[in-house]
């Protein structure tokens, strides 16, 4: 709340109004106001109403729980006229509430509560920087002095300060005074400049010194007219910048006085620079005489009462009117209490001012608190309630502008272009076979027939644009799916290179993408590669400019496990706060007893505690029982009970029926009864599944009722803003006044969200970013080819559709366990039949979907839908099957047809009636039976089409999708190491780096550890050893740097001995010791050595200073290497006696006589428990792969899961997840109860199995008997 945020304190020994105010106030009756002066009173004042303007919903994001619906329903059920929604900072969903507003008949006033700021920047404290500039002088004067008197040292004093930071900046200052010195030599004396210096460097210091200060008043602005609502948006897009947001979005004062008469400025709360600022600060009278209305409130707290007052004085004083404000944040008391629980939940809060009712009044309500309150007479409250809706009166109304807003490329010649290049890339296409001889003419004719639409509704440039874009995307290596959407269905998206999907080939629907009586603006999605996406958006921004194009607002809101953990934390916290002692004030005691500045004194304490309180001169007073205590005993005694309540405060916690795992109980049974419910509400109307769901939940709602109390007042809340994941928008207008913006994370965002940006038909350009192209670009690139053009794919190898049901892993849309069973039982031969079963995957997609997969014809209300619908055995699947019964039985244009399937989706009777007289007709005079049965049967068909139309898929989009999975399980088949390099590469997580290495022990590829010479940053493929080695990034302490060094180093060639490897290492790459350790333990350098006596040479390399050293003391060394070191070094001085040191003559060739002393050591490696160990510290998991015989039956357990009976529940056996230490293979076994008790294992225990130990049982593997290892 506006009152609440009161941020920074100001100085609290400012005046904020005198108490003569107050008498003054009281003592008007009646006190004349500027509109009572004109002859309007009481008498005149509208009956009973008023308007609502500083309000606040959920949008002032977690400080509201309440939605602006819920506010605009509640003001129309009293009657008002207009609403105003003023949001802290921001104007989020300012189009939705317009649009809301409008069709309940509220007028709609653009305002928002925003934060002003005195300055961007303020200078530091004027005599600290005198301080530190006298200090200066000080030694400068001195330092010069000395000097002076030998101008050689000054010279060279010189030099040091241009090498160093702080001394450049009095360099230039000193430079001058080497004449000075030099004329000194001849007897002219010139003092130090003082003064020169003094002004220079206060200026120096006050500019570095200048920083943000956290005052953020508040104000509140309404829109007058059209103009102030695009000046309004221009500064609120303006204060989130970075130089002037400073934790809230902010302007300054100048800026706000800047805003002219097309905005109406109040001065809102309590928070108010004119209640926070002393009177005598100097732009106290400017800001004063600039606002249009002083705002009152009817909170009855002393600090409002006496504000409420010096509004009316100043009123009177400065002929400025008063208004009555709410500060309404939530709706009723129940949602007061639903946000009192977020915010605790948050840990905000807001001292006294949680008290006040922030409810949505009534007048009469308003009027009663106003009354109750007290602070100023009741004609002069009235009359500030009346003023709001004069207030709303002077502002002008307006309307949306809801025209298509394509944004031109060419100015008037986007048609022109477009045609050109329609015309050069059709020749192109025909030419590269792209589009074959018997497609041509049909490509002629549905290309002019689409030109023409475009050209009708304006959609040339779009089209244009999305062109170049698609082609700068590929000429920039940066590949697009085949098609996403409808767009699928456009021979000018096919021939200008915006999809790579041709529609003759793949048949689909032009009319489903777009019309001539489109009432709705077109937008076409793309795909790319996630790592690519923000060089696309940089090449919109940079082609349209900044200020026309913005990223869409997403807005995130509490969902249900959230929710019931938002509660839960905030139960805890109000628990906590009843039950345990405040620590907060015994810090505070601490604190001031510690402070020498605070003064205590001893007297009477009753604050409750009656130990402590802190008078208005924030001087610390104690009881007079501790009179006579040292300060030092009083900061002891005060420790020692304040350790005493933590200590306590603890034991407390440890009751709280609201910590620990209490929501995560509640979250598992409230799901598992909503899973119930949902199974329970399959083709059921919305207010069916919403009983069947409050019935399955009842009980656990009853269960947890002090949960579930709040639960439905907070669920769906919005609580954060971000940027939605592919959206952009490019505009023919600018936007931060037309629509506003905000900044976050660098990026510009509007201040509306996608359906918003679609109501006033702005331009989208969904960019999504696509894992499965991402691995298709490297596929391909290891493989040393370009990405792929559609027709260059044969679609039709039978053997990669068979081959794509061995496994879903990397097949696009058919990993999940249950859309790779449908793609299974269907065994598709062609993109069609893929595309079926993609859509018979979509949710309602169950009333046919198991026939459909059994290949059963569907019988249909006549033989001629029959016919229709053939390639889909009967059944209506898509929104262009629709289309095509419109178009191809009932004679309606492609236009027509896709208006009339909208029509059918909507569902409402009036508009149905409309289009049923045609569509009678047309069906009737295709039909060979009686008019009377062939409209019945158009009926019932139009009634399928009706209940089906809320599930249909796109039959435009589904080819694309299906073309991305096809092409990714043609590479899977016919380039295995590429795509399973690329997918792994592309691992979102552990699920998908255990799937990819699945997939290459299905096709037999070797995965290995990392490995000195096959691994890079990443994985990499080994194509002369037919590995994929692991990189090393993933390895603690490890990056990409250093890892491809290391490759490097290798593929200039691998040194023979592992002492000129670490000499290599050391000289021509960054990796350090730390990480050197690490790569040996984890046998990076295998070839070298085992890990032991790897560590034991780098011990003997370090020692020797990394082969560096060129000297020893013989008393360092052991006699045994001294005698080594003897036969590499000379410890004869240059007089030829015996030195005490060695000194070095063949340093490498003594690093290889020591890896041969350890090498004959024959050290043994660390054993299995030491490798687990490190691998799992330093690589996060266990790949423990020894390749010895002996080893095959050693398994490591990587996971224990219990087998429950079906009948009863008992646990009847055990899985075991395991590994082959031997092999590095992965199996699961079975072990029944009976020998699992007697011998338990558990997660990374070891086992081994001996050749009888295991049997196979219905084609699971049973572990009979096996020993411990680890």
């Amino acid at each position: 709340m506006c009152s609440m945020e009161l941020c920074a304190k100001q100085d609290e020994s400012a005046t904020l109004f005198p108490t003569s105010f107050v008498r003054n106030v009281c003592a008007i009756t009646p006190l004349t106001t500027p509109l009572m002066a004109r002859g309007i009173g009481a008498d005149a004042m509208s009956e009973k109403n008023y308007t609502v303007y500083h309000l606040h919903t959920e949008l002032s994001l977690q400080d509201s729980v309440t939605k602006f619906q819920d506010y605009i329903d509640r003001a129309m059920e009293l009657g008002q006229t207009a609403l105003a929604f003023t949001e802290h900072g921001n104007i989020y969903q300012w189009v939705a509430k317009k649009i809301a507003c409008d069709e309940a008949g509220l007028k709609y006033l653009h305002g928002c509560e925003i934060y002003l700021t005195e300055a961007l920047l303020m200078p530091p404290d004027p005599s600290e920087v005198r301080r530190q500039v006298m200090e200066e002088v000080w030694q400068r004067e001195k330092e010069y002095d000395e000097l002076r008197k030998a101008p050689k040292k000054f010279e060279a004093y010189l030099e040091t300060l241009q090498r160093t930071p702080d001394g450049r900046a009095y360099y230039d200052r000193f430079c001058d005074d080497l004449d000075v010195l030099h004329r000194s030599e001849a007897g002219e004396q010139q003092p130090f400049d003082a003064a020169s210096y003094i002004s220079w460097r206060t200026e120096e210091l006050t500019k570095a010194g200048m920083h943000k200060v956290r005052d953020n008043f508040h104000t509140i602005l309404i829109a007058r007219n059209y103009a102030g609502l695009q000046e309004m948006n221009e500064l609120i897009s303006r204060s989130s910048q970075e130089d002037h947001f400073y934790y809230k979005p902010r302007i300054t004062f100048e800026e706000f006085l800047g805003l002219s008469r097309n905005v109406i400025k109040i001065s809102a709360c309590l928070a108010s620079p004119l209640n926070k600022m002393g009177m005598t600060h100097p732009m106290y009278e400017r800001l004063l005489r600039h606002y249009d209305y002083l705002e009152i409130q009817a909170h009855n707290c002393p600090e409002q009462v006496a504000y409420n007052r010096h509004l009316a004085e100043m009123s009177q004083r400065y002929h400025i009117p008063l208004i009555a404000g709410t500060d309404t944040h939530s709706l009723d008391g129940y949602k007061a209490e639903c946000r009192t629980i977020m915010q605790l939940s948050k840990h905000i809060e807001f001292a006294d001012e949680d008290t006040f009712d922030l409810t949505y009044k009534s007048y009469d309500e308003l009027v009663n608190m106003f009354a109750q309150q007290d602070a100023i007479p009741s004609k002069l409250y009235l009359e500030a309630i009346e003023n709001t809706n004069r207030m709303a009166d002077s502002v002008e109304p307006f309307e949306l502008d809801t025209s298509f807003k394509y944004p031109p490329l060419y100015s008037d010649r986007d048609r022109e272009v477009l045609h050109q290049v329609l015309h050069d890339n059709l020749e192109a296409k025909i030419t590269e076979g792209a589009i074959t001889a018997e497609q041509v003419d049909p490509f002629r004719e549905a290309i002019a027939e689409e030109c023409r639409v475009f050209d009708k509704i304006d959609m040339s440039g779009f089209m244009l644009f999305m062109s170049e874009m698609v082609t700068w995307c590929k000429g920039n290596g940066i590949p697009i799916g085949f098609n996403r959407g409808s767009c699928g269905g456009s021979r000018v998206a096919y021939v200008s290179d915006t999809t790579d999907l041709n529609p003759e080939t793949w048949h689909t629907v032009f009319s489903r993408f777009c019309n001539e009586d489109r009432k709705e603006i077109g937008d076409i999605d793309i795909d790319v590669s996630p790592s690519q996406r923000d060089l696309v958006y940089d090449y919109i921004i940079n082609r349209f400019g900044q200020e026309k194009t913005a990223f869409i607002l997403a807005i995130g809101t509490i969902k249900s496990k959230g929710c019931i953990d938002e509660i839960c934390r905030a139960l805890s916290v109000r628990w906590n706060k009843e039950h345990q002692h405040d620590e907060k004030a015994f810090r505070k005691v601490l604190a001031a007893l510690k402070d020498n500045g605070v003064e205590v004194k001893f007297g009477d304490a009753r604050d409750g505690n009656g130990a402590y309180l802190f008078d208005e001169k924030g001087n610390l007073i104690l009881s007079k029982d501790l009179q006579g205590a040292s300060r030092a005993e009083l900061i002891k005694e005060f420790t020692k009970e304040y350790s005493r309540i933590k200590e306590e405060n603890e034991r407390i916690f440890a009751q709280n029926p609201w910590a620990g795992k209490v929501s995560a109980v509640i979250k598992s049974e409230y799901g598992a009864a909503e899973q119930r419910a949902l199974s329970l509400t399959e083709g059921k109307s919305k207010e069916e599944a919403k009983k069947i769901i409050e019935r399955e939940t009842a009980e656990v709602r009853k269960k947890y009722s002090d949960v579930f109390y709040y639960y439905d007042g907070l669920l769906d809340v919005a609580i954060s803003q971000s940027m939605h994941p592919a959206g952009i928008v490019a505009s023919p207008l600018t936007l931060r006044d037309n629509y506003g913006t905000f900044i976050s994370e660098g990026k510009e965002i509007l201040q509306i969200d996608m359906d918003c940006v679609h109501d006033v038909s702005l331009v989208k350009y969904d960019i999504l970013g696509l894992k499965n192209i991402e691995i298709i670009k490297d596929a391909y690139e290891l493989m040393g080819r370009t990405y792929p053009k559609s027709h260059e794919i044969n679609w039709d190898d039978q053997e990669v559709w068979k081959d794509m049901l061995r496994s879903p892993v990397g097949i696009f849309q058919f990993e999940g366990d249950f859309a790779f069973q449908m793609l299974k039982q269907y065994e598709p031969h062609s993109i069609f039949d893929m595309s079926l079963v993609t859509a018979a995957l979509r949710p309602s997609g169950a009333s046919y979907r198991d026939d459909l997969m059994q290949h059963k014809p569907h019988k249909n209300p006549s033989a001629l839908i029959d016919e229709l619908l053939k390639d889909n055995y009967g059944y209506l699947v898509y929104q262009e099957d629709v289309i095509k019964f419109l178009q191809q039985i009932c004679g309606f244009s492609g236009s027509d047809a896709d208006n009339a399937r909208r029509t059918i989706a909507r569902k409402k009777p009036e508009d149905l009636e409309k289009i049923l007289p045609d569509v009678l007709k047309g069906y009737c005079e295709k039909s060979p039976q009686p008019q009377e049965v062939a409209e019945q049967e158009a009926k019932e068909f139009l009634q399928i089409i009706s209940d089906a139309s809320s599930y249909m898929f796109g039959y435009n989009h589904s080819v694309g999708y299906c073309m991305i999975g096809y092409l990714c399980a043609y590479l899977r088949y016919y380039h295995p190491f590429e795509f399973i390099t690329a997918y792994l590469n592309n691992a979102n997580g552990e699920d998908d780096v255990k799937a990819g290495n699945e997939l290459a022990k299905l096709y037999g590829i070797k995965i290995v550890p990392p490995r000195f010479g096959l691994s890079k940053d990443k994985y990499l493929l080994n194509k002369e050893e037919k590995v994929i080695a692991k990189g090393i990034t993933s390895v603690k302490y490890m990056n990409a740097d250093v890892a491809n060094e290391l490759y490097e180093l290798a593929a200039e060639g691998k040194p023979k001995s592992f002492m000129e490897l670490l000499t290599l290492c050391d000289t021509k790459t960054h990796l350090d010791t730390r990480q050197r350790d690490i790569l040996v333990r984890i046998d990076y350098f295998s070839e070298y050595g085992n890990a032991k006596e790897l560590l034991k040479m780098v011990q003997l390399f370090a020692f020797f200073k990394n082969g560096s050293m060129k000297k020893i003391l013989k008393e360092k060394l052991t006699p045994e290497m001294q005698a080594i070191v003897a036969q590499y070094a000379t410890d004869v001085s240059k007089n030829g006696a015996p030195a005490k040191s060695y000194t070095f003559t063949d340093m490498s060739g003594f690093l290889l006589h020591l890896e041969r002393m350890v090498r004959e050591m024959n050290i043994q490696d660390f054993d299995l428990k030491s490798k687990m160990n490190d691998q799992l510290e330093c690589l996060g998991y266990i790949d423990l792969t020894t390749n010895k015989k002996e080893d095959l039956r050693k398994l490591i357990i990587l996971d224990v899961f219990p087998l429950k009976s079906k009948r009863d529940g008992s646990v009847w056996g055990y899985a075991l997840q395991v590994r082959s230490i031997g092999s590095g293979k992965h199996n699961r076994w079975t072990v029944r109860s009976r020998y699992f008790d007697k011998k338990p294992v558990k997660k990374l225990d070891v086992i081994e199995v001996p050749k009888s130990g295991w049997h196979e049982e219905r084609g699971y593997l049973y572990l009979d008997c096996y020993d411990y290892v680890i």
